[in-house]
């Protein structure tokens, strides 16, 4: 028969094993763990538009303890800690800060450690809301002036004429005319503005 002990010492072990990083709440001043909570309650919603379409069931966070809920329309609650700016991503920067203070000042290799065996925030983050698409073959053809910022827009014939014959250069003239000349109206604008407050 199993004992009482085995059993809880099981669910311990399991609630250890599922849980964060574990930080002393209260040695993180208020004032930081109600940015954190504000941050929280932001991200949430930003998460469940990726999973499911529509309103938030569940978006809290309690300053005072750091509990935090987010439940998004589907009933789904997203794996916060794939995310930044979450009370995971959080708990776990300030996880990963004690574990360097603990180190000592001179002791980089385990500060190292601290943050490379503890990393925060997605590390390799799902993509729920992908489409998929065939490959779809270019229809722009590159410019021959690899210097060529603009030539005008997509789909246009790139000479100086257009389908009537008439030239139509209005909006590279334009753009010409704003690099050569634009400096020079700024710089007059500025000394004028000091000439008169003089």
């Amino acid at each position: 028969m199993v004992s009482f002990k085995v059993t809880l010492l099981a669910l311990a072990g399991a609630a250890t094993v599922s849980a964060d990083y574990w930080i002393n709440v209260t040695a993180v001043p208020l004032s930081m763990r109600v940015v954190w909570c504000r941050d929280q309650t932001a991200a949430c919603p930003l998460i469940c538009q990726e999973i499911s379409p529509g309103a938030v069931i569940d978006n809290s966070c309690t300053p005072e303890t750091l509990q935090y809920g987010c439940l998004c329309a589907n009933d789904m609650r997203p794996n916060l800690s794939e995310y930044s700016m979450t009370i995971p991503f959080h708990t776990c920067q300030e996880y990963g800060n004690k574990c360097v203070e603990d180190c000592g000042p001179w002791n980089n290799n385990c500060a190292n450690d601290c943050r490379e065996q503890h990393p925060c925030g997605a590390q390799n983050p799902q993509k729920v809301n992908t489409t998929s698409t065939g490959t779809l073959a270019p229809t722009a053809t590159p410019s021959k002036d690899p210097n060529q910022v603009f030539d005008g827009l997509a789909g246009e014939p790139t000479n100086s004429a257009n389908a009537n014959g008439n030239s139509n250069n209005s909006g590279a003239s334009a753009l010409h005319f704003g690099q050569t000349y634009g400096l020079a109206v700024v710089l007059t604008s500025l000394f004028a503005g000091f000439a008169i407050m003089l």
